[in-house]
C-alpha cells in the first residue's frame, strides 16, 4: 500500500490516478455515462435578410389610354396668385382646399394648383389625370406629391390614398409611389370631411406600398403625362381597391404637410390655426398651418350621384333615368331603366 502521504507530497500523480479511476468507472456495467459539459459557442453573425434596395421585379404595367369617364374642374389662382390669394374654393368646414401658396408669404405655386382631374377605367386599371397650371418640373426645391383618395364606400371617409412625388419622364415608374389605407376606419374622425379638431384619428395608418414593394408590386405608377407639360398621371390596379363597382374619389397634391395619418386636415387644426387664403376672410388670412396644397371636390364612378353624397361635386349632369343594380355574388353592376323595385344598392344612374 502507497502511504497517504505520498499522496500529499505528489500531488500530480495523484490527480492521474483519480482520472484512470473515473474512466474505469464509467465502462462498468450498470454505470450511468456522463453527459458532456456544453461548449461555449462563438457568436455568429445572423444571416443576412434580403435588401431592401434589391430590384422590384414587375410582372404587369400600364398600358397608353384614351378618353375619360369621369373629370372634376376645380378652381385655380392663375389670375389671383401673384396677389397673394385665391378667388374662392377653400372651405376649411368641408376640407376643401385652394392653397397653393407658401405659409405666411402667399407665395404662389402654380405647379400644385389643380384645375382639372380625369378618371379613365380600363381595366384593370383606373387612371388618373391632374392637368396643372404650371408642369411639375418648376418645382424647384419643393417635393410634392400628387395623387388621388378614394371613398370606397361613400360613407365621407376616405379608405385609400394613393400619390406619389414628381416623375422625371413619361415612362410609367413605381418609384416613389405610395398607397395608404385606413384600416381602423377613422379618416375624418368623428364626422367624416367636417372638422373634429382637436381630434385624435389615426388617418391612414397602415402603408400597403411604397416604390414597388408590397404585396403586389404593380399596385401603383405614376408618370409625367403625354397630353401636355404641367399633366401628372396615375395608374392604379383594380385589385388594390377591392375591384369596386362604385366609390367617390378626388385629386391632390401636397407639398406641406404631405401626413396621411393627418387626414383629414381640418381635424387637426382650427380655423385660426390653418389661416385662409381668402383675403375678405380677416381674422384668418393668409394661410398658416395647411399649406402648399390644393384638392378637389368629390366626383362619383359607376353611378349618377343623387347630390347628398359628402364632399360631392356639384356639377352639371345628365338626368337620372334609371338605377345601378349589382350582383350580390361579384362585383358586378349595371344601370337598369326604369328603376327597377328594390335595386341594390338603389342609386340613381345614367345608361
Amino acid at each position: 500500500m502507497v502511504p497517504t502521504s505520498r499522496f500529499l507530497r505528489s500531488p500530480l500523480r495523484a490527480a492521474t490516478s483519480l482520472l484512470v479511476l473515473a474512466a474505469f468507472a464509467c465502462a462498468l456495467p450498470g454505470t450511468k455515462p456522463v453527459e458532456p459539459t456544453a461548449t461555449a459557442q462563438v457568436p455568429t453573425e445572423p444571416p443576412a435578410e434580403a435588401s431592401p434596395t434589391s430590384p422590384v421585379v414587375h410582372i404587369l404595367a400600364p398600358a397608353e389610354f384614351n378618353g375619360l369617364d369621369r373629370f372634376i374642374s376645380d378652381t385655380v389662382c392663375e389670375v389671383t396668385g401673384a396677389q397673394g390669394r385665391a378667388p374662392g374654393g377653400d372651405q376649411l368646414a368641408l376640407n376643401r382646399y385652394e392653397r397653393p401658396f407658401q405659409a405666411s408669404t402667399m407665395q404662389y405655386l402654380p405647379f400644385l394648383d389643380i384645375q382639372r382631374a380625369e378618371l379613365k377605367h380600363q381595366a384593370p386599371w383606373f387612371y388618373i389625370s391632374l392637368w396643372l397650371i404650371a408642369p411639375a418640373a418648376q418645382r424647384g426645391a419643393f417635393e410634392p406629391l400628387y395623387g388621388v383618395e378614394f371613398d370606397t364606400d361613400m360613407d365621407g371617409r376616405g379608405d385609400f390614398l394613393v400619390w406619389g412625388s414628381a416623375p422625371a419622364s413619361g415612362e410609367w415608374t413605381t418609384d416613389g409611389v405610395q398607397v395608404w389605407h385606413d384600416a381602423d376606419k377613422d379618416v375624418g374622425a368623428a364626422n367624416p370631411l367636417a372638422p373634429d379638431a382637436p381630434a385624435a384619428s389615426s388617418g391612414f395608418e397602415t402603408q400597403l406600398f411604397e416604390a414597388g414593394r408590397g404585396a403586389d408590386p404593380d399596385s401603383a405608377w405614376i408618370r409625367l403625362g403625354a397630353g401636355g407639360a404641367g399633366d401628372i398621371q396615375l395608374a392604379v390596379k383594380e385589385s388594390l381597391l377591392g375591384a369596386p363597382p362604385t366609390f367617390m374619389w378626388n385629386a391632390w397634391s401636397d407639398a406641406g404637410l404631405k401626413q396621411p395619418a393627418w387626414f383629414d386636415y381640418n381635424d387637426h387644426f382650427t380655423s385660426a390655426q390653418a389661416g385662409s387664403p381668402l383675403v375678405e376672410m380677416k381674422d384668418l388670412y393668409p394661410i398658416k398651418a395647411i399649406f402648399a396644397l390644393d384638392n378637389t371636390c368629390r366626383e362619383a364612378f359607376g353611378f349618377t350621384p343623387s347630390g347628398s353624397e359628402p364632399g360631392v361635386c356639384q356639377q352639371a349632369r345628365p338626368p337620372a333615368t334609371g338605377c345601378m343594380v349589382c350582383l350580390l355574388s361579384a362585383p358586378i353592376c349595371r344601370c337598369v331603366s326604369p328603376c327597377p323595385p328594390r335595386a341594390f344598392p338603389g342609386t340613381p344612374c345614367s345608361p
